[in-house]
């Protein structure tokens, strides 16, 4: 208590994060923005506040899109403020259904091994028509999660069994690659993608299959003790390498791995298309492209891993392109890891900011290239619901398949 105490008195209360924070935005209340929320935190750990559930409410509407970090100017560590906080109230709180199957699902191999099998056969067939036909997911309360399921089965030809892909051309090195629980469920072509682009690249690619989740969706849930137990297990798996980099295909398991303890691990944590460009592509031969693609900014990548720029350099090697950025003032999706569950109706309101400012466009994108698997899964599902065709993928996605290889 008084170690957050001390925390949250490093904010000057400037308010220069105010127009950069999406509740705020959206509320105009004092509460919901970081300010408030380190406010409010201050006076609970200072005994000045009692514990409630409208207390928790306003920390628990928070993003931790990070927005307000960047711009602070006294470097307030707001994400560990509102971490720490939600991990010491965490036995006081009940989990929705959506939100423990998917806790599940992300922390124990075997279950993400069963839902990937499940997920075959529940799109493949007619289970999925006739499930959403009769509204089961709503009756089971399972709708949240289900919403985030494509309509037709996805990456069925994709098989990543091995754990190690050797370098197609002349060997720069050996990398690991973190695939993510998330990622290995619902989006198999962008693993295969990213080894295949890696080792045309002159890497040997390195997949353990130990790994396992990145301990975000934990933690920032409030449960360190899981989030700790997960941050173990990958240390296991890639710490004691003597790798050139670990190489993240998702920026919230990325961001989650270079605020890992082992600084070893956390420094070497880059994002997919930013080791990919500074590498010397010139191998790799690509068809061109006339379309119009739309560069979608993850939170994690701009505000914490700060790599944003390495996904729009990398599309541009595609000949033709034409390559369009979400306007600065759209400052989150939405999505957050498990946010979009747990508070449907604003990550709903600022996913539409973003889709209805794709749309208004003259000319709409064929292509929403994202590096985040949850806001993937997030925009194309609010995209199916509001009927717009607009295929949500990653970027190294869509330079593996330009590939003349």
């Amino acid at each position: 208590m008084h170690e957050l105490a001390k925390k949250t008195d490093l904010c000057v209360q400037c308010g220069l994060c105010l127009p950069h924070c999406p509740t705020y935005a959206k509320t105009q209340n004092e509460n919901e923005s970081p300010r408030g929320r380190l406010a409010l935190i201050q006076a609970w750990a200072n005994k000045d506040l009692p514990d409630s559930k409208k207390l928790q409410s306003h920390i628990d509407n928070c993003l931790l899109c990070r927005s307000c970090e960047k711009v602070c100017p006294a470097l307030v560590p707001y994400g560990e403020i509102v971490d720490d906080f939600r991990n010491a109230i965490h036995s006081k709180k009940l989990s929705s259904l959506n939100l423990t199957l998917l806790k599940q699902i992300a922390h124990h191999k075997k279950i993400n091994h069963a839902a990937q099998a499940l997920l075959k056969r529940y799109q493949s067939s007619v289970l999925q028509k006739t499930a959403r036909l009769f509204k089961l997911p709503q009756l089971l309360k399972l709708d949240k999660i289900e919403r985030l399921i494509s309509n037709k089965q996805n990456s069925s030809h994709y098989l990543i069994a091995q754990d190690f892909y050797p370098a197609m051309t002349e060997v720069k090195g050996d990398v690991g690659l973190f695939s993510g629980c998330m990622g290995s469920l619902f989006d198999q072509e962008t693993i295969h993608s990213a080894i295949k682009l890696l080792n045309i690249a002159g890497f040997n690619v390195h997949h353990p299959n130990s790994q396992t989740c990145c301990g975000a969706l934990a933690l920032h849930n409030g449960d360190k003790k899981t989030a700790t137990h997960l941050e173990h297990i990958n240390l296991q798996a890639f710490a004691n390498h003597d790798w050139t980099a670990i190489i993240s295909i998702a920026s919230g398991c990325g961001s989650q791995l270079q605020d890992y303890k082992n600084k070893k691990l956390a420094n070497k944590t880059i994002d997919i298309s930013q080791f990919l460009i500074n590498q010397e592509l010139a191998s790799m031969s690509l068809n061109p492209l006339d379309s119009t693609v739309i560069v979608h900014t993850p939170c994690s990548l701009k505000n914490s891993m700060q790599q944003e720029q390495g996904a729009i350099n990398l599309v541009k090697q595609i000949p033709d392109i034409k390559i369009k950025s979400i306007s600065p003032n759209i400052h989150c999706c939405g999505s957050a890891g498990s946010y979009m569950l747990q508070h449907p109706k604003m990550a709903e309101s600022l996913v539409d900011d973003l889709i209805n400012q794709v749309i208004a466009d003259k000319e709409t994108p064929e292509y929403l290239l994202t590096s985040n698997i949850g806001c993937a899964l997030h925009i194309s599902a609010r995209c199916r619901e509001r009927h717009i065709e607009l295929e949500v993928i990653h970027p190294v996605t869509l330079l593996a398949r330009q590939l003349n290889y």
